[in-house]
């Protein structure tokens, strides 16, 4: 099953991104480039911040929620 994270599901209400793949680690790669390019944040330098984006990952039921 597909995994996927939102910067909703992340704290950040405001933000609509959201980033699908096939494992986590895709995910992640995905999150990590767009909280750089958008919101200022690397999250690599952090680990505790990358943590707290690996915990907003989830299995992706294929339903679209929220919008």
């Amino acid at each position: 099953m597909a995994k996927t994270f939102t910067c909703r599901d992340a704290g950040l209400v405001g933000c609509g991104f959201r980033a699908s793949g096939q494992t986590e680690d895709e995910v992640v790669t995905k999150a990590v480039a767009h909280a750089r390019q958008r919101h200022g944040v690397d999250l690599t330098q952090a680990k505790t911040l990358e943590r707290y984006a690996r915990s907003a990952i989830r299995e992706d039921s294929g339903r679209r929620g929220g919008r």
